[in-house]
């Protein structure tokens, strides 16, 4: 493996980088606005794509009208997700492999989501088979601001004891990227989508992948 000689602990993301949700949250989203009598297309979640949560729902009741609390309608909206996701959740390619390749390296291993909350990160992990391997999930809750800030990524490593100069990061959207970098942690941008993996680029990744196995070889 490619990794930098200097790091010892690896931060992942989750969605879209270790789980494919993008289906899941399509399906999710068309349930939303139904329940809210509101006409759902499908280019809408191509729309939303990289967004925040809070982002997606300020963006949706600006663009479609939704009225209510943003962190009722937030949950709300998670809960239809996972109704859908933990019927058949799907891996990334080479995220095993990768995983279990750095734990026999005996890097700590942590995942720090801006999409799920602890606990369900953590039902994840545990419906994936993958939750012995890591030593920490972080929420986007436990902090203040989302990234691009590098509040998250920070609280990571303050939480393992450990400086951000060792931590690599995983990540699949430029925000993360930068919000990664701007913890001072090394970060690898893995996308397969060809105008993401160039924004991974120019968002300053140290290095970037199609997918996972390209990081294996």
């Amino acid at each position: 493996m490619n990794i930098p000689a200097s790091c010892k602990v690896a931060i992942f993301d989750m969605d879209g980088l270790m789980i494919d949700s993008e289906p899941y949250w399509a399906k999710a989203d068309q349930a939303f606005f139904e329940k809210y009598n509101k006409p759902y297309k499908s280019e809408i979640n191509q729309r939303i794509m990289r967004m925040g949560q809070r982002e997606i729902m300020e963006f949706y009741k600006k663009e479609f009208g939704f009225v209510g609390e943003t962190q009722i309608l937030i949950r709300e909206r998670k809960n239809l997700l996972y109704e859908f996701l933990f019927v058949g959740i799907t891996l990334m390619d080479g995220v095993k492999e990768i995983i279990r390749a750095l734990y026999q390296e005996e890097f700590i291993l942590a995942v720090a989501t801006s999409g799920h909350t602890v606990e369900k990160a953590q039902s994840i992990l545990n419906k994936v088979g993958l939750q012995n391997y890591f030593s920490l999930v972080v929420s986007g809750d436990d902090v203040e601001k989302s990234k691009p800030a590098p509040d998250i990524y920070l609280k990571t490593a303050e939480l393992l004891f450990v400086q951000p100069s060792v931590c690599l990061v995983f990540e699949d959207a430029p925000n993360g990227v930068r919000a990664g970098k701007a913890a001072g942690m090394s970060v690898f941008g893995v996308n397969k989508d060809p105008d993401l993996y160039q924004k991974l680029q120019v968002a300053g990744a140290d290095s970037v992948f199609r997918s996972f196995k390209e990081i294996l070889i």
